[in-house]
């Protein structure tokens, strides 16, 4: 959920101190197709970095977010980074294709700008595309590769050019959705569009499409999941023309997988913040999903945190110095908590509205660490307005071992409060705060 909270399809908001958060759905559809701007030049020979390019390569590199237009008149690659932010808030990115704002004022720096050469040069052999240069803050201190199969290869970095896009990336620490129907992936996306001002037309790949893969082709984007704990790392730098966010690895002209340029780490995954620890303990008699929104990329909540009677997990808890930026705001995580019982694979989907599952689930849940007040806020709040009435049949109480301000806890359809949880509040839900070196506990309980 764009992350933020980030997310979801619903984009929530969290100020520098603890508040219930609010939440608005994305509705998954095609733009519109339209006719991209013409530029206004006359081109004949492409420049970048004083050498000829050739315009395949020149297109190429608008596809896949390595070039693009400017007005300075010289043809050239971005080296800007996104700056540390000097305002806070959590927010969760707008509906595909909504074009909706937050309310937070943007501070990402512009980055250079590419435009074609009016003159002509005589032929030579063009210089390699840039390698995209990953968050430092992420690669100075890489964690530990945690014990099980489901976390091999986490730290591995991710190797451009070498896997064909129709192969899942094994080996990485990615984790393959088989449900989803796009061997391996949640998310594929297409846009029709690519220009000076990001994509658009973007075209998401029906679930259930390619079971072998086969959807994911060049010059799209291909979107996986992560295990437990951990952050996809890849997408583009241009984003979407009316603010849809973008995401996953880049299948190129080769028909191979790359990382996009704007990507913050050689690995597909890192780890969420390691300031503190957020997880999900499950003390229900059943199965229970808890599903993360693909953000940035199709935003909706496929990636899926599973956990059996008496088993415990850890959530992705994004510190928004370091993680994706919606339109120059940082962003959050945002999951939707199903009833129990549902399988994973109707759970993580998104629904057609006939039950309380997917992104129609009755609760949400928000996770961000605020790099600036040093805090992680965490919120429950009701999935609105997809399906504000709808309950659980069961308690969602967030419990700290230490270093929590506030109490917060979904009983029977109310979000309630207070030390003793006699405050009852109003649907907009509840939000704790947490400091650092603090675990967080989301507990399932059954009433």
């Amino acid at each position: 959920m764009r992350l933020v909270l980030v997310l979801l399809a619903a984009a929530v908001s969290v100020s520098a101190h603890p508040r219930a958060l609010g939440s608005h759905h994305r509705f998954h559809r095609a733009a519109a197709k339209r006719a991209p701007p013409a530029p206004e030049v006359t081109v004949v020979v492409y420049e970048l970095n004083g050498q000829p390019i050739s315009e395949a390569e020149v297109q190429q590199g608008i596809a896949n977010g390595t070039l693009w237009w400017g007005e300075d008149g010289k043809l050239s690659t971005s080296t800007s980074s996104v700056p540390t932010p000097t305002i806070l808030p959590v927010d969760e990115g707008p509906a595909q294709n909504s074009g909706e704002q937050p309310g937070h004022i943007p501070n990402a720096e512009v980055p250079a700008d590419v435009v074609p050469s009016s003159t002509t040069h005589s032929a030579s052999t063009p210089s390699p595309p840039p390698q995209h240069e990953p968050n430092p803050e992420y690669e100075a201190t890489p964690p530990s590769e945690p014990s099980g199969d489901e976390y091999a290869g986490i730290d591995k970095p991710f190797l451009d050019d070498k896997v064909p896009c129709n192969k899942f990336p094994e080996g990485y620490g990615a984790q393959a959705v088989g449900h989803a129907g796009l061997g391996g992936w949640i998310g594929i996306q297409a846009p029709g569009y690519a220009g000076a001002n990001g994509f658009d037309d973007i075209m998401t790949v029906p679930h259930g499409s390619c079971s072998d893969g086969g959807c994911c082709t060049p010059k799209r984007f291909c979107s996986y999941s992560c295990p437990p704990g951990y952050l996809k790392t890849a997408w583009p730098e241009k984003q979407g023309v009316t603010k849809q966010s973008v995401g996953g690895l880049y299948c190129n002209a080769n028909g191979k997988l790359e990382m996009p340029v704007g990507s913050i780490a050689k690995t597909l995954c890192v780890k969420g913040t390691e300031k503190v620890t957020i997880k999900v303990e499950n003390k229900l008699s059943q199965v229970q999903s808890i599903c993360r929104t693909d953000y940035p990329g199709t935003e909706s909540e496929t990636i899926p945190i599973t956990t059996q009677p008496g088993e415990s997990k850890e959530l992705a808890c994004p510190d928004n110095s370091k993680y994706y930026r919606w339109d120059g705001k940082p962003t959050s995580a945002q999951y939707y908590i199903n009833p129990e019982g549902v399988s994973e694979d109707k759970a993580c989907e998104w629904s057609d509205g006939s039950r309380d599952i997917g992104n129609w689930a009755p609760v949400n849940l928000g996770a961000g660490f605020d790099a600036e007040s040093q805090t992680a806020y965490i919120s429950l709040f009701p999935n609105a307005p997809t399906n504000p009435d709808a309950r659980l049949n069961f308690t969602v109480e967030l419990k700290a071992d230490a270093g929590m301000s506030g109490r917060c806890k979904y009983f029977d359809g109310r979000y309630l409060s207070g030390d003793n949880y006699e405050d009852e509040l109003d649907p907009k839900g509840c939000t704790v705060g947490l400091r650092p070196g603090s675990t967080l506990t989301v507990v399932l309980t059954n009433n």
